[in-house]
């Protein structure tokens, strides 16, 4: 295994600047495999979002490559000096070389032990979220069998369901628990197709799992077969009474391209939304943070944080990296004038919605290409994303009417036609047309917000 690794880390070393490579993936120790999940060890839970966010599906194509069996990545956190104890005792016995079926002996996801009930800051935001997750776990209620946590990214939906498979272990070990993302359920359905290893796959999540934990469903928009196969696993687990936790970042039915059976099943669980924390909660969320971290900030600074940031929890937690940083490597202490600083500076590097980052968002959101959405093709459905997009570029941008125009292959006075016919229906409560709207503009400044 050791090999493999060495490879893979060379591999993704040719796509990475050498500081980057050095910072975030020298430092990166595979840990064990099983179920088809390669487990890394890193030394934090900065470093564990920024690999997921930056460099996951990369890293995932690269071992798969190396290592056939793995489909996915779990991620656990590791200290320096227990990995320093494990060399040693490796010194002792002397140099021994690991086979790739060594490191097999792993059984249950890697939850964040970092990620639990105690940990969540509660709010008027959350709570109901919280308590009906901290109830399915606890199993206080018949009714909590089956959860959809709705949010935007970044407002604790995962920290809820690795809170409930942490609880879960916790109480009952053997507990057979399940916590995939749609898309690494995809992969792996995919997987066992080309292997012929289907029935495996079936019986894993249907007949071998007690607790289902469903990541990002939104994923799963426009891939009918993964959909089907969805609905039969939720249809028998759910007929054999045992636990199903989903969670989105918008209404099952407001997702485009999701079948009527999936959105039938994902509707018929209890929705627990999560908002934006209010500036109680955000000034809770800080104090907690700074606590966990051993960092010791003057109540003008929190306050000045929570008055300042009112976007997701990410961007908190980003900030005081930025200002813990600062602070340790220029050896003075945290003050609000250091806070004025990092802030501005993040802030200002927020990037710029563009006409041409909507038309991005727009063609993943349809499932179509860019040439359709610029060509002349009348299709219902790609007429109605074009005429979204360039309702949202004249929303989100300073942009004329000629620019959008000719940034979409249309005149000035059809974007008019298009901006004013949308404002219309959505001014009229078509219910629909809003939600669509809507769903793609929370995925624009969530996409915005976590470049």
């Amino acid at each position: 295994m050791v090999q493999e690794w060495q490879e893979i880390k060379k591999k993704i070393q040719k796509t990475l600047s050498k500081g980057q490579y050095d910072l975030w993936v020298s430092t990166i120790d595979p840990l064990s495999i099983e179920g088809g999940c390669l487990v890394l060890g890193c030394r934090n839970r900065f470093h564990i979002e920024w690999v997921r966010e930056k460099l996951e599906r990369k890293l995932l194509e690269i071992a798969e490559k190396q290592l056939p069996q793995v489909r996915r990545l779990e991620y656990q956190i590791v200290r320096e000096n227990q990995l320093e104890l494990e060399k040693i005792e490796e010194e002792k016995d002397g140099p021994k070389q690991i086979s790739f079926h060594d490191l097999i002996k792993r059984s249950g996801p890697a939850f964040n032990p970092r990620f639990t009930f105690d940990q969540f800051v509660v709010g008027n935001c959350n709570h109901f979220a919280y308590a009906a997750s901290m109830a399915m776990a606890t199993s206080r209620q018949q009714y909590h069998q089956s959860l959809y946590l709705l949010a935007d990214t970044g407002l604790g939906k995962s920290h809820l369901s690795h809170a409930v498979g942490n609880l879960f272990l916790q109480q009952k070990p053997d507990l057979r628990v399940q916590y995939v993302t749609a898309e690494q359920f995809a992969n792996e359905m995919i997987f066992s197709l080309k292997h012929g290893s289907i029935e495996a796959f079936k019986n894993k999540f249907r007949k071998g799992c007690d607790v289902l934990l469903l990541e990002k469903v939104e994923f799963l928009s426009g891939k009918e077969k993964v959909q089907s196969e969805l609905v039969y696993t939720l249809d028998e687990l759910m007929d054999r009474g045992k636990k199903v936790l989903c969670t989105g970042n918008a209404y099952p039915k407001d997702i485009p391209k999701l079948s009527i059976e999936l959105q039938s099943r994902l509707s018929g669980i209890l929705m627990t939304p999560i908002e934006h924390p209010d500036f109680r909660t955000r000034i809770e969320i800080i104090k907690r943070k700074a606590k966990t971290e051993n960092v010791r900030l003057p109540m003008e600074v929190v306050e000045f944080l929570a008055e300042r940031i009112s976007g997701d929890i990410r961007q908190i937690e980003s900030c005081l990296v930025g200002m813990m940083a600062k602070s340790n490597i220029l050896g003075i202490p945290i003050s609000m004038q250091l806070a004025q600083e990092v802030t501005q500076t993040m802030l200002n590097h927020l990037p710029k919605i563009t006409v041409e980052h909507i038309q991005k968002i727009i063609c993943a959101s349809f499932q179509i290409s860019m040439e359709e959405l610029k060509s002349s093709i009348r299709k219902k459905e790609i007429a109605m994303a074009r005429k979204i997009g360039m309702y949202l570029s004249r929303q989100y941008t300073t942009e004329s009417l000629v620019a959008i125009g000719k940034s979409f292959n249309r005149s000035h006075s059809s974007v008019l036609y298009a901006v004013n016919g949308l404002s219309k229906q959505i001014e009229e409560k078509n219910n629909k047309m809003k939600r669509q709207v809507e769903y793609i503009s929370r995925r624009l400044e969530t996409s915005c917000l976590t470049v």
